[in-house]
């Protein structure tokens, strides 16, 4: 079960806590309680693959080499070794962002692609282009 409580909405405090009380005292349950981060949204993870496809195909790589550097840059690096061969690769998944880190990854993208001399469109440019 999953609750989010909101401020204005204190039935939803007291069906949680009774949740609780009536778990099986027989059992070890886990409890996590941690403060609501509104999560990505889908147009923020369409644009982030959008503009990894515009600027992978700018610069002759492929899209998923892009997210990747943009991830690390966000997440940090690791090192893998698969086949014998090691490398380094994101830490983490982009999947947990919540929606302020994902704006971040897309700020990534901005940035690496304007470093390159890659100018990248405004997501409201395109848009209004619709």
């Amino acid at each position: 079960m999953n609750y989010t409580i909101w401020p204005n909405m204190p039935t939803v405090r007291v069906n949680a806590i009774e949740h609780i009380r009536n778990l099986d005292p027989s059992k070890a349950w886990d409890l996590e309680i941690k403060e609501h981060r509104k999560p990505k949204s889908v147009s923020q993870r369409g644009w982030f693959h959008a503009l990894c496809k515009m600027f992978g195909d700018e610069m002759g790589i492929p899209e998923g080499q892009i997210k990747e550097l943009a991830k690390a840059q966000i997440l940090g690096w690791r090192t893998v070794t698969l086949g014998g061969i090691t490398f380094p690769v994101a830490d983490g998944s982009s999947e947990k962002l919540n929606r302020m880190e994902y704006s971040d990854l897309i700020e990534v993208v901005y940035r690496l692609a304007a470093e390159a001399g890659v100018y990248l469109p405004e997501a409201n440019r395109v848009r209004k282009a619709w």
